[in-house]
């Protein structure tokens, strides 16, 4: 199932905007004021990448809207602060878990378990990505109860799968991708792989265009 994608039309301005409100137009939202809480989320990697670039920017958002938020990844990840920063991130306010390498995948779920767990995190991402991990139904499920016994957001980050989401318990799986618009210019467009909650009925809205 594909996310129908807008692009906000950047010449509109304030006045355009109450119009367009008292018209009762329907405005796209991204898909960062969608997102679910009490959820497993699933951000899936495209060849033409896209993945960590929403991923920042659900946290940004998550972040403007006053939750507590952490990152966990393996030692040595892709998580590069500066660009977090650039992209809206506080880093003041962001705890980042870098777990051993040698735990892998048991280190990253106790890891995020422990975040979740303690209730001070309404935002959390697992980066899975490069991880050897079973669809172990056990770990699915303690995660998918803690997120809703504390109505927190849990994001998984995941390698590319043609076969469909992490697992059975996935309530929302996305996969973004890079739309090139010119030269050094890209849009990231969403496809929804899995939506058991069908939040996706409507319009969602093209992610800001990023300038390379």
């Amino acid at each position: 199932m594909s996310g129908l994608v807008w692009s906000v039309n950047a010449g509109h301005g304030a006045a355009q905007d109450a119009a367009a409100d008292e018209a009762g137009w329907l405005k796209p939202r991204t898909l960062a004021e969608q997102l679910p809480q009490g959820r497993l989320i699933e951000i899936t990697a495209h060849v033409r990448g896209g993945q960590m670039t929403t991923a920042v920017s659900c946290l940004a958002h998550a972040q403007r809207r006053g939750e507590t938020s952490a990152w966990v990844q393996l030692q040595g990840g892709s998580l590069y602060p500066p660009d977090l920063a650039h992209n809206g991130v506080d880093l003041d306010a962001l705890v980042i878990v870098q777990v051993p390498k040698r735990t892998g995948a048991q280190g990253l779920g106790k890891a995020t378990e422990l975040l979740l767990r303690s209730g001070g995190f309404g935002f959390v991402v697992l980066d899975l990505v490069g991880v050897a991990m079973r669809h172990d139904l056990a770990f699915q499920g303690r995660l998918l109860g803690l997120t809703r016994e504390h109505n927190s957001t849990l994001l998984l980050l995941t390698p590319a799968n043609p076969h469909g989401s992490f697992g059975p318990l996935v309530s929302l799986c996305i996969e973004p991708s890079r739309v090139r618009l010119g030269p050094s210019r890209f849009l990231i467009r969403h496809h929804i792989r899995k939506d058991k909650l069908g939040l996706f009925s409507r319009t969602l809205a093209d992610e800001p265009i990023i300038e390379l």
